[in-house]
């Protein structure tokens, strides 16, 4: 169907029809009236749908599970992003024998600033060890968990002091204000 035709189906439709729509129909013409920016069919199509009274677990509790898992896997894609790099840098430093360290220095310490950053938010903030919140999520095997191992063996080799302002950075923008803004 064109969409003036949609659009003319949209405009002749009457009160009657509105609450009858199965939620696939409504939610496409609520996706045609943002497109066609028209405010009043989309006023009724979302004021007639059905309304129906659920019961839920305690808010709190749920969204404390949701956050979680939300900040565990921004934290496994983070993750697996540095895994890559570090994979490129191997296979990089196996070619060049001359290279130049500070650049893989200053990414290994921001490699190893994340990790830390994130086990002191599960343990200080949610209360969870980060091995825990990542088996929790992630638990269906235990390959993150040897990816974060195999990461910290190849930061070892580096022998770097952790740079606390990197990790508070990480702390501060990212994980800390999610965790809070959720919480609230």
């Amino acid at each position: 169907m064109s969409v003036k035709a949609r659009l003319n189906t949209l405009r002749n439709m009457n009160d009657k029809m509105y609450p009858k729509l199965s939620s696939d129909e409504r939610f496409k013409m609520v996706i045609e009236t943002f497109v066609n920016n028209d405010e009043v069919q989309r006023e009724k199509l979302v004021k007639s749908c059905p309304q129906f009274m659920y019961l839920e677990s305690d808010h709190s509790y749920t969204e404390r599970i949701e956050a979680s898992r939300d900040i565990v896997t921004i934290f496994i894609i983070q993750l697996l992003e540095y895994d890559k790099t570090l994979s490129i840098i191997k296979i990089l430093n196996g070619f060049n024998k001359d290279r130049k360290l500070n650049i893989e220095k200053r990414f290994i310490n921001e490699v190893q600033s994340f990790l830390f950053a994130f086990e002191i938010f599960c343990r200080e903030h949610v209360g969870v060890e980060s091995q825990d919140m990542i088996q929790a999520w992630y638990g269906y095997d235990d390959r993150y968990i040897r990816k974060i191992e195999k990461i910290k063996q190849s930061i070892d080799f580096y022998q770097l002091d952790h740079d606390s302002e990197l990790m508070a950075n990480w702390l501060k923008r990212v994980f800390i204000p999610e965790w809070q803004r959720r919480m609230s």
